[in-house]
Order: structure tokens, then sequence, then C-alpha cells
């Protein structure tokens, strides 16, 4: 697909990966309406560049949502990237918690893709890009839930690809190990906005970059799941039963930070939300 004059929406697109996938789809000619909370970060994000137009709204809102829709009008490019995780034991962690998990990463992933479908449906042409995660394929303990919700993803992604074949509109699914943004500090100390961008893993640009190519060639065979970097696509062998078994194997012998009977009390630390 080509993105010069193409509409595109990007949730979760102030800061992180989608400010990133913002900026290169602007500068390749697309106009890119960039969804997120934080009004200040997509005002700055739009003086970049002239075919960024912020939106602001909750992800997890139906009216922000349709507003969304409304300004955007006919939607060549939808990018589900708005994201939310947080630590904790299964037993621990608060239900209206893991229900938010949900409303952010699966509910209005789902919704969003409801809404654009119809348009791209009739007019034969489109691209969802959907933003999941390499922990689809191994989910850890005190990341059970948050792995649940990219299980999710996964499974929608792939499914929702095979729905569409041949209607002209393509899906293509991203997972990324662990990116270099505040996602993951502001886990360790809260969700503060204080906490700078940073943080160990890779590049929030390799993500973007992902993302551009799959939809790029979108008829391309290779670009439907894109592992980041390329080299974790092999995390698709621990859904394999005897790998899977031997995960279970360690994960009974290692005890991970968090896990022991004495953490039971520990508080759930909510980590950055991508939806700023």
């Amino acid at each position: 697909m080509r993105f010069i004059d193409r509409a595109a929406i990007v949730t979760g697109a102030s800061m992180g990966i989608g400010a990133s996938v913002t900026r290169e789809l602007a500068q390749r000619g697309a106009r890119v309406f960039a969804f997120a909370r934080s009004e200040d970060k997509l005002q700055k994000l739009a003086e970049e560049n002239p075919r960024i137009i912020p939106v602001v709204g909750d992800v997890t809102v139906a009216e922000d949502r349709a507003r969304l829709l409304e300004t955007a009008g006919e939607v060549d490019i939808l990018i589900n990237n708005a994201g939310l995780a947080s630590f904790g034991n299964v037993a621990e962690q608060a239900p209206a918690e893991i229900q938010h998990m949900f409303d952010v990463n699966v509910l209005a992933l789902i919704d969003m893709t409801q809404r654009v479908l119809p348009g791209m449906l009739h007019r034969k042409n489109g691209h969802i890009c959907n933003v999941g995660s390499v922990i689809s394929h191994v989910a850890t303990p005190q990341m059970t839930v948050y792995a649940s919700t990219k299980f999710a993803v996964e499974g929608f992604s792939d499914g929702l690809r095979r729905e569409l074949a041949g209607t002209g509109v393509n899906v293509s699914l991203i997972q990324p190990g662990p990116v270099a943004t505040a996602f993951w500090d502001r886990g360790a100390r809260g969700d503060r906005p204080d906490v700078a961008e940073g943080g160990n893993g890779i590049p929030a640009q390799w993500v973007s970059n992902a993302i551009v190519r799959a939809i790029r060639f979108d008829r391309v065979p290779g670009y439907a799941t894109v592992g980041v970097p390329r080299a974790l696509g092999v995390a698709r062998v621990l859904d394999v039963p005897g790998v899977s078994y031997a995960l279970d194997l360690v994960a009974g012998v290692i005890q991970l930070p968090g896990t022991k009977s004495e953490r039971k009390d520990a508080p759930v630390i909510p980590l950055h939300r991508d939806t700023k």
C-alpha cells in the first residue's frame, strides 16, 4: 500500500511506538489522526508535521472513539497501538485493574476495527495493523493477565486476516519484545508523569519501521505477523507442547521476583499506559 494522501489512525500516539509511527507515516505523505489522552504531547507532535491531526480522547470511552472516526472520515489505515499492562500474580490483582487492561488492550481494539471495517470493505481496500507482543507466546508469572490480553490480540488478528482474505482489506500483527520506552520504567515507579521516555529494550523506531513495512508490503508473504526484532519470530516455537512443558518445569524450579508467598500482599503496580 502507498501512503500518499492515505488517511491513517494511530491510537496511543502521544509517545513511544505510537509517536514514532505517526511521524513516519506523516513523513511518507499520509494524513495521520493521532489519538491519545495527552493534549500537550499530541500538540507538540502535530507541530512537527502539518499532516498530523491531533485528536484528544480515551480509547476506552466509546464516545471518544466515535468522535475520532467522525473526525477522520474514510480511514485507509488503522494502527491499534494503545496498550496497558500491570504486574501482579492473578490472585493479587484487582478485578477493576484486570477489566481495565482488557478494555484497553482488547475490547477497544476490536471496537475500533469494527468501526473502520465497513468503509474498507466497501472500497475493497484498507489495512489494519495490531500491535501485540512476543509475550503472547510465553506467559510468565507476574505478567499472566497482560499476556492473556496479547494472546487475545494474536487470535483476533489471525482470525480476522483469514476472514478478510480476498476482500482487499489486509491485517498485520506486530509482536515486539521489550521496547525502550517509559512503558516498563513506569511499572517500577508507578504511573508518574515525571518518568521520562527511556528504558531497556529495542528502540521504538524499530517497531514503527516494522509497522510501516507490514503496511507497505501487505500483499507480500511474510509480513502478516512480524516479530521485532525479526529473530523473535522464533518465539512461536514456545507454543509447541513439548517446549511449553519444559517452561512449566522451569517455572516450578525458579522463583521469579514477587512470586513467593511472602509477597502475596505486595501492591499491584500499574505500568505506563500507551493511551496517553
